[in-house]
């Protein structure tokens, strides 16, 4: 999972997308550079599944 916010935005995801064939990626708009700080429940939203699904698929 890649998430970006202010002030790279997708940056994170267009990095690694050539070289991670699942990625997932997200952009958190109006967050600060710190996103555990700057919004920590939008990140426990976006977390929560992540880690919870079935990699074995």
């Amino acid at each position: 999972m890649a998430v970006g916010s202010r002030p790279v935005g997708s940056g994170p995801e267009r990095r690694l997308r050539p070289i991670d064939d699942d990625l997932v990626g997200h952009h958190l708009r109006d967050c600060g550079p710190i996103v555990p700080l700057d919004r920590p429940d939008e990140l426990g939203a976006l977390l929560t599944p992540f880690l919870s699904a079935d990699l074995t698929k």
